[in-house]
C-alpha cells in the first residue's frame, strides 16, 4: 500500500442483523489523469489520490438511536450506518474516475459537488457528492477527498458561494 494512503481508513466490513456490508470499494485508491496541453503549458500526467469519509455510507444520528447501528469515527461525530447511502456509495469510484468530464459545482462551504442521477432514486432527488481537492507534498499529485455523498432533495439544492441556488459549474 502506498504511504500516502496510510493516513486514510480502509473501512472494515460492517454487520447488521447478520448481513455483512463490504466497504472495500471505499478504500483509498489512485489513478492517473492526463492534463491536456494549454497555451503556456505542455500536457502532463497527474496522479489523483482518492480517499473517502465515513459520511459516504453513514448519516448523523442521536445518542438515543439504536446503538447497534452506530458507526462513529470520532467522539463528536456520532454517525449511524445507512443502508441507502451504502448502496449509492458503490458508484462513487466510477463517478470519481470520470470527474474530469463532469460539471462540478462550487459551494458556499469552499468545496465542490457533482450530481448523479442513479436509477433507484425517487423523483425530485439527486445523488450529491461533495469533495475537495488538496495539495500534497509530491509534485504532479493531488488528493481528492470525498467528504459526503447522499440523496438530496432538489428543492433544497446546495447553495453556491454567493448564496445562489442556481449552480455555477466549473471544470476541475
Amino acid at each position: 500500500r502506498a504511504r500516502w494512503a496510510n493516513r486514510f481508513p480502509r473501512w472494515p466490513p460492517h454487520s447488521i442483523d447478520g448481513r455483512i456490508y463490504e466497504l472495500s470499494h471505499l478504500h483509498p485508491f489512485r489513478y492517473p489523469l492526463l492534463l491536456p496541453e494549454k497555451l503556456n503549458r505542455e500536457s502532463r500526467e497527474v496522479e489523483i489520490r482518492v480517499a473517502f469519509s465515513a459520511h459516504t455510507f453513514t448519516r448523523g444520528c442521536s445518542i438515543a438511536e439504536d446503538p447497534d447501528y452506530h458507526y462513529s469515527t470520532a467522539p463528536r461525530d456520532l454517525r449511524k450506518f445507512c443502508p441507502n447511502r451504502y448502496e449509492l456509495s458503490k458508484m462513487l469510484p466510477d463517478v470519481v474516475r470520470s470527474l474530469d468530464g463532469r460539471k462540478c459545482f462550487f459551494t458556499d462551504r469552499n468545496n465542490y459537488f457533482v450530481v448523479e442521477l442513479p436509477e433507484p432514486l425517487p423523483a425530485g432527488f439527486e445523488y450529491w457528492i461533495f469533495f475537495d481537492v488538496r495539495g500534497v507534498a509530491e509534485p504532479d499529485a493531488v488528493l481528492l477527498f470525498i467528504q459526503s455523498a447522499y440523496a438530496g432533495d432538489t428543492r433544497k439544492s446546495p447553495r453556491s458561494r454567493r448564496g445562489e441556488k442556481d449552480r455555477k459549474s466549473t471544470r476541475l
